[in-house]
């Protein structure tokens, strides 16, 4: 289940805009992970690396990526690198209807390349559409997680390396900070 209604305003946005609810309000809330591009596991596809590469480096230019989103990343781009392969399989399996009905003089039959008729007469979507269409509401659902579409744009906030701060408000004492002892 997705997030619904506007998400929360930051504590900090609430103290200088005007703190409606009159609740103490929390400056050192939220965590704010060091900007940084975790290691491309070993594991993902040709693909799957290529999308890492091209999009971590936008992630960090934004502030939206740390080390710690390392496997959020991985799903997304191993889940993209499946889409990438299996849209290529589509697409080859759509030349050759076409280039099959262009031998025997007919017209291209397309919705061959996407459909099959069952034993009982029924047309289904192959297996390959199938797993296409998982694999783009999976990598669409990545997507908003690192607000990489339009509509989920809004609902990120960059990572600032470290607790946000006001000038001439110190933060509580304790608040964000480990002990020593």
């Amino acid at each position: 289940m997705g997030a619904r209604g506007p998400q929360p305003k930051p504590n900090v946005l609430k103290l200088v805009t005007g703190n409606p609810g009159k609740r103490p309000l929390n400056l050192a809330d939220g965590v704010n992970p060091e900007v940084a591009v975790p290691d491309i596991p070993k594991h993902l596809t040709a693909e799957a690396r290529k999308e890492w590469k091209r999009i971590s480096v936008e992630l960090e230019a934004l502030g939206l990526i740390s080390r710690i989103d390392r496997a959020a990343l991985s799903l997304y781009c191993q889940a993209w690198g499946h889409l990438v392969i299996l849209e290529q399989s589509l697409n080859a399996r759509m030349a050759a209807v076409a280039e099959s009905c262009a031998a025997q003089g007919m017209a291209p039959d397309m919705a061959s390349a996407f459909y099959f008729v069952t034993a009982k007469g029924y047309q289904a979507q192959t297996v390959t559409v199938q797993m296409i269409n998982t694999l783009r509401q999976q990598v669409h659902t990545y997507l908003k997680a690192f607000g990489m579409d339009p509509s989920s744009r809004s609902r990120v906030t960059p990572s600032n390396g470290g607790q946000l701060g006001l000038p001439g408000i110190d933060a509580a004492p304790g608040w964000g900070q480990f002990s020593q002892s």
